[in-house]
C-alpha cells in the first residue's frame, strides 16, 4: 500500500484525488477474509454481492473519474463536523456520503449501519492508512452529539425522527425510494437480460433496484421469464427463499392473481414499491401515459430505467446499480450542500 506522508498542511483537492485513487487500487485487491467476515456478519451480503459492490468502487475510484467529479470544487479544511447515518441494505451503500464529506474538507462523524459495519470500518481503516491526516477527519461513533450538519438515510419512519431530533442543524434526510423501468416492447433480448441486473442485483434490496415495470399493452410477460433465467439460483438463498415463499403464500391464500416464474412473483398493480421477491407491473396506453405515471410518483423514484430517452435522467438497462460519483441519491448534490453551508 502506498502511504502518503502526514504533515500539518491542509489536505488539498489533489491530495484527495490521490487518496481516492489509491483506495480504488486497494479495493481491487481485497482480502478474501474480509469478504467472509462481512458475509458471516450479514447473510444478505453474499460473496458475489460484496464483490459486485467492491468491484464497482474499484473501477469508479480512478484519478480520471475523481478529478472530473471534483472539477468544480475545492477542498477547504474545516473544523465543522458532518454526521452521517448510514443505511445497510446493500454493501457499501454509505460510502459515497463519506467520500463527499472527506472531499469537502469537513470532519465525517459516521454511524455505520449494523448490517454493513464490517465493510465500512474496513474502508475507514484503508483511508486512514493511506493518509494519516484522515485519522482525525473520520470518526466512527454511536452518538452524533455535537455535529454541525447531518446526512441521514433510512426509512420513512426514521426520517421523521431525524427531522425532529436534528431540527436545529442543516441536513439531508433520505426516505424510502425505489426504481421503475419503462419497456416499449422493442427491447432486444440482451436489453431485457440487462434489465434483470437492475431488478435482481443485491436481491433487489437497494433503492436503485427496479421494483415496478411499465409495460405496453401487448407486451408478453413470458419474454421476461426467459430473460431472467440467469438469476434462477437466487431462490436457493435461504433469506430470499423465505421471503419468496411468504409472499407466495399470501397471494395464494387471498386468491390474488399473479404470475410465478419459480423465484419471483409478478403482480399487476400500480403500487410503485414491491416487497422483496415480488415485482409490480401495469400496462400503459402510450408513452405519454407512462410519463404521467412517472411524474405522478416523482418523489418515489431513485432511477428511471429505459432504452429510450423518455426524460433527462433515464438510465440504460443494466446500469441502475452502477452510479457514477456525480450521481447523487435523491438527486441532491451532497458536495453542493457541504460547500454552501
Amino acid at each position: 500500500m502506498i502511504k502518503f506522508a502526514a504533515n500539518l498542511n491542509n489536505v488539498t483537492k489533489q491530495d484527495i484525488i490521490k487518496i481516492y485513487q489509491q483506495l480504488g487500487v486497494e479495493l481491487s485487491n481485497v482480502d478474501e477474509f474480509l469478504i467472509h467476515k462481512a458475509n458471516t456478519h450479514n447473510q444478505w451480503f453474499t460473496p458475489e454481492n460484496i464483490m459486485t459492490a467492491i468491484n464497482h468502487w474499484a473501477k469508479t475510484l480512478t484519478s480520471e473519474h475523481v478529478s472530473l467529479w471534483l472539477s468544480d470544487y475545492q477542498t477547504q479544511v474545516s473544523d465543522k463536523k458532518v454526521g452521517i447515518i448510514m443505511a445497510g441494505n446493500i454493501p457499501l451503500v454509505g460510502l459515497h456520503d463519506l467520500l463527499c464529506v472527506v472531499a469537502s474538507g469537513k470532519t465525517a462523524v459516521i454511524k455505520p449501519s449494523s448490517q454493513d459495519e464490517v465493510l465500512i470500518k474496513h474502508i475507514v481503516m484503508l483511508l486512514q492508512t493511506i493518509d494519516d491526516r484522515l485519522i482525525n477527519k473520520i470518526i466512527i461513533t454511536e452518538s452524533l452529539k455535537g455535529i454541525d450538519f447531518l446526512i441521514a438515510t433510512g426509512s420513512n419512519n426514521s426520517a421523521r425522527y431525524f427531522e425532529y431530533y436534528f431540527k436545529e442543524i442543516p441536513k439531508i434526510i433520505r426516505k424510502n425510494r425505489t426504481s421503475v423501468a419503462v419497456l416499449t416492447g422493442n427491447e432486444t433480448e440482451n436489453e431485457l437480460t440487462a434489465l434483470a441486473d437492475d431488478i435482481y442485483t443485491y436481491f433487489g434490496l437497494g433503492c436503485r433496484n427496479v421494483t415496478h415495470l411499465l409495460l405496453p399493452k401487448d407486451f408478453q410477460l413470458k419474454r421476461l421469464y426467459e430473460a431472467y433465467d440467469k438469476y434462477i439460483d437466487i431462490v436457493h438463498h435461504n433469506k430470499y427463499y423465505n421471503n419468496y415463499m411468504y409472499h407466495k403464500s399470501i397471494l395464494l391464500m387471498n386468491l390474488t392473481k399473479h404470475y410465478d416464474n419459480g423465484f419471483m412473483l409478478f403482480q399487476e398493480k400500480e403500487e410503485p414499491h414491491a416487497p422483496i421477491a415480488t415485482l409490480n407491473y401495469h400496462y400503459y396506453n402510450d408513452i405519454e401515459d407512462a410519463k404521467a405515471y412517472i411524474n405522478q410518483h416523482e418523489e418515489l423514484w431513485q432511477c428511471v430505467v429505459c432504452h429510450k430517452k423518455i426524460n433527462e435522467e433515464v438510465i440504460p438497462f443494466g446500469k441502475s446499480q452502477q452510479p457514477n460519483l456525480w450521481d447523487y441519491a435523491d438527486n441532491v448534490n451532497v458536495l453542493d450542500f457541504l460547500n454552501t453551508i
